[in-house]
């Protein structure tokens, strides 16, 4: 693979004006080449801020480029697998959005391509959930050296006051089933995605989830129609280290902090989103104390870069793979069924 790689992007949302695109621009020796969004005008604006020299009116012709070396699709799920399946068959690398599917079957065919397409040279990737990244190393540092002793309980909160209002609308596309599917709501995901290295994967969970709100405005003046996902979703597991695992997603709430609490048989860690911030205690101490991250434990947002090492050779497999992605999906989709049938559900 040359030093020098272009790279086109499929879906020019928030996330990937903010953080993706920018973080792209950064990697020497890379160049955004082409982007491809829902509408041309939209791309074209886009492609205006951020200098990218081609827009395309369709998705198609970027990934049958002959000139692109890898595409970022930062798409809604929905069209995850077609995108996916057509630029590993051109022979592009694939950097996907956080959320890999709207299932697991969708996931385990990603999967699937993906490693029939690394025997040809060709690379994949799963761009890691923001949420708690920062200081994400660091815990599991502290964690693996026995800062807590033997892990006993983990509590997650990833919860906000977006929805509060009865008559917040549904428009911001992650109520849409069609798009993200039946299991995949809110950032239940992406929280278990920051659990699992710290836990382990869950091995089996129960579920809850609750409507505060039944109907609310499909747009801020639009219809008043049936609220298709959960105002909050409640997850016990079971996991493989032993310890349980509680979640709490809830965008129903006023003056919440979206935080992971780690209790241990020898001590305590705090990690809290905002800021990126770790508290932590041990056996004899009087109270939790900030612990400032060192510099060496410390993980700044270089997922671009990562890719393009990938995709270079430079490093032989990547930090989140379609393997966690798959591995996402499966617990989404247990803790879906558990909601809707009141039992434990096993996962494989």
């Amino acid at each position: 693979m040359p030093k020098n790689i272009r790279v086109g992007l499929i879906g020019a949302g928030a996330f990937t004006t903010g953080r993706m695109l920018p973080g792209f621009q950064k990697v020497a020796g890379v160049q955004v080449a082409a982007i491809a969004n829902r509408t041309r005008a939209s791309a074209e604006k886009v492609a205006a801020q951020f200098n990218i020299p081609q827009v395309a009116d369709d998705w198609h012709t970027i990934v049958e480029d002959p000139t692109i070396d890898a595409v970022f699709i930062g798409t809604p799920p929905y069209v995850h697998l077609e995108m996916t399946r057509a630029a590993l068959q051109a022979g592009k690398h694939v950097l996907c959005q956080t959320r890999i599917s709207r299932t697991a079957a969708e996931a385990r065919e990603m999967l699937r391509l993906s490693d029939e397409a690394k025997g040809h040279g060709v690379c994949t990737m799963l761009a890691p959930p923001a949420p708690f990244y920062g200081a994400g190393a660091y815990m599991a540092h502290l964690i693996k050296s026995g800062f807590v002793g033997k892990v006993r309980h983990i509590q997650a909160y990833n919860m906000n006051a977006s929805m509060a209002d009865p008559m917040a609308p549904l428009s911001n596309g992650r109520n849409d089933l069609e798009l993200y599917g039946r299991a995949n709501a809110m950032q239940l995901g992406l929280t278990y995605d920051v659990i699992r290295p710290l836990a382990g994967s869950a091995t089996r969970v129960l579920s809850q989830r609750m409507n505060f709100v039944q109907d609310r405005p499909l747009t801020p003046e639009g219809p008043i129609v049936r609220n298709p996902f959960p105002d909050e979703i409640s997850v016990v597991s079971e996991t493989e280290s032993g310890a349980l695992v509680h979640v709490i997603v809830n965008y129903s709430v006023h003056f919440a902090e979206s935080r992971i609490e780690v209790y241990g048989d020898a001590g305590t860690l705090v990690q809290k989103q905002r800021g990126d911030v770790v508290l932590g205690a041990r056996v004899g101490d009087k109270e939790l104390k900030e612990m400032p991250i060192p510099a060496e434990h410390a993980q700044p947002w270089l997922v671009e870069d990562e890719f393009i090492r990938l995709v270079r050779g430079e490093i032989a497999e990547p930090s989140f793979s379609f393997l966690d992605g798959v591995r996402n999906m499966e617990f989404l989709e247990a803790a879906y069924v558990s909601s809707l049938e009141g039992r434990w559900v096993a996962l494989a």
